[in-house]
C-alpha cells in the first residue's frame, strides 16, 4: 500500500510476506520494512506503529483480516503477553518450516554461503509441551512469582502454570522466599528441587527438595539419557529438553563419523555427554571445559559407564588449544559446543592452525555460527552437512549439528 504514515501510534495494513529470526512478520509499508510478531506469511493484518527507525518499524498487531491456513489457536493464556514463546500460534510443522527458512536465510546473509546449502529438515521435538526441565521464576512487588511481560522486563505476571515445563503446578505463591532473588526449577531424573540466583545469574543457595522445600544434602543432579547416568551439578547447565537429547546424541556420532584410530577433541563438553557418546567409535578422545565441577562429574560419569579412553581437563579451551599446538597433538575431530556468543577469535586461530579433519559444530545461535563457519571456510573448511533439531518448540530458538571438512589445497 501507498501513502500510508508510519509515525508512532498510526494503523496499518500490512500483507505479511516472511517471518524473520526472532518471531517477527516482516511486511512492508512507505517503503519501510514492519516487523510485526504473532502474524504468518500470506496473512493480511492490521497492524499500529509502536516504534519507528530510520528504516524500519515495529509494530503490534490489531486484527487478523486474512488468516494463514497454518494458524492455530494458542494453548497458554500468557501468550502474546508472555515474552517466552514467539510461535503459539503456528501449527507445528509449519513452525519447523519457517526456522528452516530462517536458519538457511541467516547463513546466506551473515556466512555469505550459497543458498543451496546441505541444510536437512528440522528433526521435531517428541514433545511440543511440558518439555522444560528447567525455568526461572522473578518475585513480583506484590509476593508472587512469575514471569516478566513481553517488551517490560521490569513488570511480572504471576505464573500459575507454563504448558512448556515439565511440571504442571502452580509455583506464583511457592513458599521458599529470598529477597529480590530469582526463584529456579529444576526436574531431572530424581526428585524436582530448586534453588535461588540473583539478577546476574550467580547462584545463591544450595539447592531444596521442591516438594518439601528441605535443603538436599547432595549437590548433585542426574539424568539418564540413552543408557548413560550423568551426573551434574545441580547448577550448571544442561540441556532443557531431556526428551531431544538421544536424537541430539545420535546426530553428533552420525555427523562426526568417526573413524577407529582418530583422537578426538570435544571442546566445552560440560559432563561429558557427546565426549562419552563418540569415546566408542574413536582410539582417543579428550573433553575441555572451564568449569572444574563439570570436569569432576564427567570423569565420575565416565568412570561409571565403563570408559577407559576418555580423558578430561579444566581449562579454557583457548589455553588448552595453545598447549596442543605448542605440542603438536594429534586430532582428526574436533567437536565444539560453545555458548550462544559462538567460538572466540582464539579458538578459531588455533583450530584454524591445528586444522582438525573434521569440525563438528553445535550451536544454538545461528547468527554467531554463521560467522564462525565462514571463518572455517575461508581457512579451507567445506560445510558438508547440517542438521538443525528444535529443542525449543513454540519458541524463536533452536539448535544445530554442523559437520565441516578440512580440504588441504
Amino acid at each position: 500500500m501507498t501513502n500510508l504514515s508510519t509515525q508512532p501510534s498510526a494503523e496499518v495494513e500490512l500483507d505479511i510476506t516472511g517471518v524473520a529470526f526472532g518471531g517477527d512478520g516482516v511486511g512492508r509499508a512507505d517503503g519501510r520494512v514492519i516487523f510485526v510478531p504473532f502474524v504468518l506469511p500470506g496473512e493480511h493484518v492490521r497492524a499500529r506503529i509502536v516504534k519507528r527507525k530510520q528504516r524500519f518499524c515495529f509494530a503490534e498487531p490489531l486484527a487478523i483480516l486474512s488468516a494463514s491456513p497454518h494458524r492455530s489457536s494458542p494453548f497458554c493464556p500468557h501468550f502474546t503477553s508472555c515474552g517466552g514463546c514467539q510461535y503459539q500460534h503456528v501449527v507445528y510443522d509449519a513452525q519447523l518450516r519457517l526456522k528452516h527458512i530462517q536458519l538457511i536465510d541467516i547463513l546466506t546473509r551473515i556466512g555469505a554461503f550459497p543458498s543451496d546449502l546441505p541444510v536437512a529438515p528440522f528433526l521435531p521435538s517428541p514433545r511440543q509441551t511440558r518439555y522444560r526441565n528447567r525455568i526461572d521464576l522473578h518475585p513480583a512487588p506484590d509476593g508472587s512469582y512469575g514471569f516478566c511481560l513481553r517488551n517490560r522486563p521490569r513488570q511480572i505476571f504471576p505464573l500459575h502454570d507454563c504448558p512448556l515445563f515439565e511440571l504442571a503446578q502452580d509455583f506464583s505463591s511457592y513458599p521458599l522466599r529470598r529477597p529480590n532473588q530469582l526463584l529456579v526449577i529444576r526436574t531431572h531424573s530424581g526428585a524436582p528441587y530448586c534453588y535461588f540466583k540473583d539478577d546476574h545469574n550467580h547462584v545463591t543457595s544450595q539447592p531444596f527438595d521442591l516438594a518439601t522445600q528441605a535443603p538436599l544434602p547432595s549437590d548433585d543432579a542426574y539424568f539418564d539419557v540413552a543408557g548413560l547416568r550423568l551426573t551434574t551439578h545441580y547448577s550448571s547447565f544442561f540441556q532443557v529438553n531431556r526428551w531431544m537429547l538421544p536424537a541430539f546424541i545420535d546426530t553428533v556420532v552420525r555427523m562426526a563419523a568417526p573413524e577407529p584410530h582418530w583422537h578426538a577433541v570435544d571442546l566445552y563438553c560440560g559432563v561429558g555427554i557427546f565426549t562419552l557418546a563418540l569415546a566408542p567409535h574413536v582410539a582417543q578422545i579428550t573433553g575441555i571445559e572451564l568449569h572444574a565441577e563439570s570436569i569432576s562429574r564427567a570423569q565420575r560419569n565416565a568412570a561409571a559407564a565403563g570408559c577407559t579412553n576418555a580423558a578430561f581437563a579444566a581449562a579454557a579451551a583457548e589455553t588448552w588449544l595453545a598447549r596442543a599446538l605448542a605440542e603438536s597433538r594429534r586430532m582428526e575431530l574436533c567437536v565444539v559446543d560453545p555458548p550462544r556468543t559462538g567460538l572466540t577469535n582464539k579458538v578459531v586461530s588455533a583450530l584454524k592452525k591445528i586444522k582438525p579433519r573434521v569440525l563438528v559444530y553445535i550451536s544454538c545461535s545461528p547468527d554467531t555460527f554463521a560467522r564462525d563457519a565462514r571463518k572455517f571456510a575461508d581457512a579451507g573448511y567445506h560445510l558438508a552437512a547440517i542438521q538443525p533439531l528444535d529443542l525449543f518448540p513454540h519458541t524463536k530458538h533452536f539448535e544445530l549439528v554442523a559437520r565441516l571438512e578440512f580440504h588441504s589445497p
